[in-house]
């Protein structure tokens, strides 16, 4: 009885002792300035820099949504911070745009950007050695098989969404080795397709350790529910529902075999890298980045790299209109 006696009161007291400390670490935590926040005020500084043109009659101009609708980091990789940002801020976005920062050096560093097409009508995106002009859409959809009937409230039909998620599986070709991704089970952005109040739509994804590499997205207009697939990666990708093969992509080149598409700013998926200096407004300590904390750049193969722009990624070269670096090595 005793020793139940003390293992109670030992046990209290652990209770107390993080009931006071806890308290201390959020306040710490919030008063201690965040150097992610600077990377991210980076990436929306470089999206807002770029002119979006459209002949759309809207009553709204088409822009980004200021805040990131996903975060990660893949130190695997070199990717310091990663973040995916929605071009349009109602319904299905009209695209979203991945940035992932390597390397960061006091003012400057390297920013990949991936753009991915997501809903017909046309637009371009201008800026320092961007320019794309999407000629297709990269996400592909298609009626979901036996689905259920939507639900009628937001957690149910995530639900069954999370339900319909759990039968897909990908693949991803790197080089020679097949790689198989692992499904997120937490969706990073949740939209309406219609007016009707059981329209639903949510964007699940694949990924490689923590980056993204296919988006897996389910949309019902309160009736039934469609499915899409589009890629993040320029590596060759294949999803199965159930087991039986429903997309694919092949790998993306600047120097594109037979059976691989070539980069190009009028694709649904294209990417190119920029070396970017903090402009003067954001040079305060606040978006410094930390010098103590390099990471070292990432080596791009040569088959990797085009023919017009020269090896050395920290020089600020102008790329061709149809032509971009290489997201991604073929080592990642």
């Amino acid at each position: 009885m005793s020793f139940r006696v003390e293992k109670l009161r030992y046990l209290s007291g652990i209770t107390l002792l993080l009931a006071c400390l806890l308290p201390l670490v959020a306040k710490e935590k919030q008063e201690r300035p965040a150097e992610d926040d600077s990377k991210i005020e980076m990436m929306r500084h470089l999206l807002n820099a770029w002119s979006i043109r459209t002949k759309e009659k809207r009553t709204e101009p088409l822009r980004f949504v200021q805040k990131p609708v996903m975060q990660y980091q893949d130190p695997r990789y070199k990717v310091t911070k990663g973040a995916i940002w929605r071009l349009g801020e109602k319904g299905r976005p009209r695209a979203y745009v991945a940035v992932e920062m390597d390397h960061p050096q006091d003012t400057a560093g390297r920013a990949t950007f991936e753009f991915v097409s997501m809903s017909e009508g046309p637009f371009r995106i201008e800026g320092q050695n961007v320019s794309w002009q999407p000629w297709e859409v990269e996400a592909k959809f298609q009626p979901f098989p036996d689905g259920p009937q939507p639900a009628y409230t937001l957690e149910d039909r995530l639900d069954q969404m999370e339900q319909m998620a759990i039968r897909f599986s990908a693949e991803e070709m790197l080089g020679r080795e097949l790689i198989h991704l692992n499904l997120h089970p937490i969706p990073f952005d949740r939209y309406q397709t219609t007016e009707d109040n059981n329209s639903d739509a949510a964007v699940f994804f694949f990924e490689r350790g923590f980056n993204p590499e296919v988006f897996l997205i389910f949309e019902t207009d309160g009736k039934t529910w469609n499915y899409g697939c589009a890629r993040l990666s320029a590596a060759a990708n294949l999803v199965k529902l159930d087991g039986k093969e429903v997309w694919s992509c092949p790998k993306i080149s600047v120097r594109p075999k037979e059976d691989q598409i070539r980069y190009q700013w009028t694709n649904g998926y294209t990417a190119n890298r920029h070396v970017f200096h903090l402009p003067r407004e954001l040079r305060s300590s606040q978006f410094r980045f930390d010098q103590n904390k390099l990471v070292p750049a990432k080596r791009i193969p040569s088959e990797t790299k085009p023919q017009q722009v020269p090896v050395k990624p920290e020089v600020v070269k102008p790329v061709p209109k149809k032509a971009t670096d290489s997201p991604k090595s073929d080592n990642q």
